[in-house]
C-alpha cells in the first residue's frame, strides 16, 4: 500500500499529524517507558534520595505529567502546575533513568 506523500514528512518517516504533535507522540512515549521503569525492581536511587519508595514517587511526578501532555488539549492550573514540575523532575533526573 502507497503512502499518501502529502500526509508524511521528511521523506516518508512519519505521518505529517504526528510531526505537527511531536510533542504528544514524545508524551505518549515517555509516560510508557517511565511507568515500566517504575514498576522494575531497581537496584538504586538517586543519591539525594532517601529511599526507593521517594524515587518511585519521584518518577510517578514525571509520569503524571507526560499523561497530562498526551493529547492536544486546554490544561486547568493544577494540570499546569503538574506538568511543570515533572518535567523539571525529568530534566533534573534525566540521566539516573537506568538501572
Amino acid at each position: 500500500m502507497a503512502k499518501d506523500k502529502d500526509n508524511w514528512s521528511h521523506k516518508n518517516d512519519y505521518p505529517i499529524e504526528e510531526i505537527w504533535n511531536t510533542n504528544n507522540m514524545l508524551a505518549q512515549d515517555i509516560a510508557q517507558r517511565l511507568t515500566a521503569f517504575k514498576a522494575l525492581e531497581k537496584h538504586g536511587h538517586p543519591a539525594d534520595m532517601k529511599d526507593m519508595r521517594e524515587w518511585n514517587n519521584t518518577i510517578q511526578k514525571m509520569i503524571d505529567a507526560f499523561e497530562l501532555m498526551k493529547y492536544s488539549r486546554v490544561v486547568d492550573k493544577n494540570e499546569q502546575k503538574a506538568i511543570d514540575e515533572g518535567l523539571q523532575l525529568f530534566c533534573e533526573y534525566f540521566s539516573y533513568l537506568w538501572d
